[in-house]
C-alpha cells in the first residue's frame, strides 16, 4: 500500500529505484564515481513517458528533488542533489538538454542509450515468451517479403505471387463456406503484446536519428568553416539551395517514416484496424496499459516523426541563413584568428616559459564584482502612475480625407495607368511619357513621373540611347525614351 499523499506511480517510481539500487549495490566501487544507472533508469520510464519525451527541465528537476526526499529515507544510496544527477547524466549521455521554446528555458528528452536501457529493464520486468509464434510468424513474413521484391527472376518471382494469391483464394473460399478458424484469444494478446513490443523501439529509433542529424549539422557547420576543398563543395550545395541534412540517409530515413505515416488512406486503414481489434472480446482481457497503448499508437508514433521532423527542418534553415547572411565568413575569420594564436604561441614557448611574467598591463573589461548588499530591489509600484489617464472618445471617419492622406503616401498607379491608356486612345501611335504628361499633368509631382517609368518597366518598352526632356513645375526631367503602345495594358485590366 502507497503511503497517504503520494500518487501510485511516484511509490513505483521510488520502490523501482531501491530495488534495482540494492541489485547493483555490490558493484558500488565500480559505480561511485559514474551516473546512478538505478536512478536513471527509473527517471526515464517515470518522468518521460511516451507521451511526453520532452519535458521542461525545471519541471523535471522540482520532481525528483521531491522524490529524493523520500528515496533518501529508504536508503543513503541517493546523496546529490537533483540538479547535480541531471548535469551528470546530460554529461554522461543519457539525456538530451535543448534550449527551450522561450528564452531561457531548458528541455530535457531521454537519449537512445536511456531508452534502450529503460526498455531491457521493462523487458525483465515483464519478459515475452522465448519463441512465440507471433514473432516467428513476422520474420517468417518479412523473409519471404525480401525473397519476392529482391528477386530479378520474373518467372520464379511470379510463382511466388501465383502461391500467394493460391492461398489467399483458399482463404476466402474457407470465409464463403464458413470453415474459417478465429484467432485464439492468447494467440492474440500474444500479438497485440509483440506489435506493442515493436512499437516500443521507434521512440529509440528516432532519438538515435535525431541526434544523427543534430552531429550531421555540427559537422556541416565545420566543413563550412575549412578552407579545403571538400568545405568548399559543402558551401556550394547550400548556396544552391540542396538540403544536405534531408538526403543524408537519417534524412532520408525520416522522410520516408513521415510520409508513411501521414498518408490519409494509409493512416484510415490503422485506424480501423486498431478501432477493431479493440472491440473485440479477447481486448477485454487485455490490461489497461496495453489498451491504452495499442489506442493511442498512430498518434504516438505521429508526434514522434513529427517532432523529429521539425528538428531537421529548424536545422536546415539555420544551416541555410548561417551560410546566406555570410555569418560563416565571420567564423572562419576567426577560426583563422585563434589558429595564428596558437602558432605563435607555439614558437613563443621555445623561448618563455608560460608562467615567466611579463611588463603587460591589461584592462580588465566586463561587469563588476560587487556585494550583493549595494543591489536595491526593485519596486513595481515606483512605476504606477497617480493620475487616471484622460479619455477621448473617438468620432466619426472622414474616409475622403483617409483616401486622400493614402494618396500623398503612395503613388497613384490607377491614375497613371488611366492617363496612358487615354493618351494612346487619342493618339495614332505610340506615345512616350512626356507626350502623357503634357496630355494630363502630374499631380503628385515627381512621385508621377517615377509611377510613369515603372509602369513603362512592365508594360512599356524603355529604350537608354534615346532620351527626352520633361517639365516637371520649376526642373527639368531627363528621361530614357519609354513608349508605351496599344494593347500593352490589356492583361492588366
Amino acid at each position: 500500500m502507497s503511503p497517504p499523499g503520494l500518487t501510485l506511480t511516484r511509490w513505483v517510481f521510488r520502490r523501482q529505484c531501491c530495488a534495482i539500487s540494492a541489485c547493483t549495490r555490490r558493484h558500488r566501487s565500480v559505480h561511485a564515481s559514474r551516473p546512478n544507472r538505478s536512478l536513471i533508469v527509473a527517471v526515464v520510464q517515470d518522468y518521460f513517458p511516451p507521451e511526453r519525451r520532452v519535458r521542461p527541465a525545471a519541471e523535471v528537476i522540482a520532481e525528483l528533488d521531491e522524490d529524493l526526499v523520500q528515496l533518501r529515507e529508504a536508503t543513503p544510496e541517493f546523496e546529490s542533489t537533483a540538479a547535480a544527477y541531471v548535469s551528470g547524466w546530460v554529461g554522461a549521455g543519457y539525456l538530451i538538454r535543448r534550449p527551450g521554446e522561450t528564452r531561457g528555458t531548458e528541455t530535457l528528452a531521454p537519449s537512445a542509450a536511456a531508452l534502450n536501457a529503460a526498455g531491457i529493464v521493462s523487458g525483465v520486468e515483464s519478459p515475452q515468451r522465448a519463441a512465440s509464434a507471433s514473432r516467428l510468424g513476422s520474420i517468417a513474413s518479412n523473409l519471404i517479403a525480401l525473397q519476392r521484391e529482391s528477386d530479378p527472376n520474373s518467372a520464379t518471382r511470379l510463382a511466388l505471387l501465383n502461391a500467394e494469391r493460391d492461398a489467399i483464394d483458399l482463404r476466402i473460399a474457407e470465409v464463403q463456406t464458413g470453415s474459417f478458424t478465429v484467432l485464439d484469444p492468447d494467440d492474440a494478446k500474444e500479438r497485440v503484446a509483440e506489435t506493442l513490443s515493436l512499437a516500443r523501439e521507434v521512440p529509440v529509433d528516432f532519438a538515435r536519428v535525431r541526434s544523427t542529424i543534430e552531429e550531421l549539422s555540427r559537422k556541416l557547420r565545420a566543413k563550412i568553416l575549412d578552407d579545403s576543398a571538400d568545405g568548399g563543395a559543402t558551401l556550394g550545395n547550400v548556396f544552391r539551395g540542396v538540403d544536405l541534412l534531408a538526403e543524408s540517409e537519417a534524412g532520408r530515413s525520416v522522410n520516408g517514416f513521415y510520409d508513411v505515416i501521414l498518408d490519409a488512406e494509409q493512416s484510415t486503414r490503422l485506424q480501423e484496424a486498431i478501432a477493431a481489434i479493440l472491440s473485440r472480446d479477447f481486448a477485454e482481457d487485455l490490461p489497461q496499459q496495453e489498451r491504452t497503448d495499442l489506442r493511442t499508437l498512430l498518434s504516438r508514433l505521429e508526434d514522434e516523426a513529427a517532432t523529429v521532423r521539425q528538428t531537421m527542418l529548424l536545422l536546415s534553415r539555420s544551416l541555410r541563413h548561417f551560410v546566406l547572411s555570410r555569418q560563416y565568413e565571420e567564423h572562419r575569420r576567426l577560426r583563422q584568428l585563434i589558429q595564428r594564436c596558437q602558432s605563435l604561441a607555439v614558437q613563443v614557448s621555445a623561448h618563455h616559459r608560460p608562467e615567466k611574467p611579463v611588463s603587460l598591463d591589461l584592462t580588465r573589461i566586463g561587469m563588476q564584482i560587487r556585494s550583493i548588499t549595494a543591489l536595491k530591489l526593485h519596486n513595481p509600484g515606483e512605476g504606477r502612475v497617480p493620475t487616471e489617464f484622460e479619455r477621448h472618445d473617438t468620432g466619426a471617419v472622414d474616409f475622403a480625407e483617409l483616401a486622400a492622406q493614402a494618396r500623398e503616401s503612395d503613388i497613384d498607379f490607377d491614375e497613371l495607368r488611366g492617363n496612358v491608356i487615354a493618351t494612346l486612345h487619342h493618339a495614332d501611335g505610340p506615345v512616350t511619357v512626356a507626350q502623357v504628361l503634357d496630355a494630363y499633368p502630374a499631380t503628385q509631382g515627381l512621385a508621377s513621373i517615377v509611377g510613369l517609368m515603372v509602369l513603362g518597366a512592365e508594360h512599356g518598352d524603355t529604350t537608354v540611347e534615346h532620351t527626352e526632356r520633361v517639365t516637371l513645375e520649376r526642373r527639368t526631367v531627363t528621361l530614357p525614351e519609354i513608349t508605351f503602345r496599344q494593347g500593352d495594358f490589356e492583361d492588366s485590366r
